[in-house]
């Protein structure tokens, strides 16, 4: 289970470069995101469980918001319109991280980034991520 792998740098990307089209679409997302170029402070991090916890909350929460906009993307007749399902997904998904005790943006952008480079980080994520969206079904 690579959640982290594919489903996070696409999130990470709507957030950090506003696009959108990159949480939604990941054919789209490989023209859009650039390659990630690790954040030195982001590598150095440590995140305590508590933070850990609160990310993968705001994770699924952010996770449910892409899948109710990405059908709405396929669908948007034109591009203006896809822009507009785009913005709008990005600030829901903003939302989600915002309402999510313990965590804020800036912090769970700072965990994908990490994530992304740190591959000890990643799976403990995936870990904690499966292990949440199994006791939510």
């Amino acid at each position: 289970m690579m959640i982290l792998r594919t489903g996070l740098r696409t999130v990470a990307a709507a957030f950090t470069i506003s696009a959108g089209a990159a949480m939604i679409s990941p054919a789209l997302a490989q023209d859009a995101v650039p390659s990630p170029s690790p954040a030195p402070q982001a590598q150095a991090q440590s995140f305590d469980d508590q933070k850990l916890q609160a990310f993968t909350v705001a994770f699924l929460a952010v996770s449910g918001v892409k899948e109710q906009y990405t059908e709405r993307f396929r669908q948007a007749p034109s591009e203006d319109e896809k822009q507009k399902v785009q913005v709008e997904a990005t600030q829901e998904m903003e939302q989600a991280v915002d309402k999510t005790e313990g965590i804020s943006v800036d912090e769970y952008n700072q965990i994908i980034q990490s994530a992304q480079t740190d591959e000890a980080l990643a799976q403990k994520l995936n870990g904690m991520i499966g292990e949440a969206a199994k006791s939510q079904q």
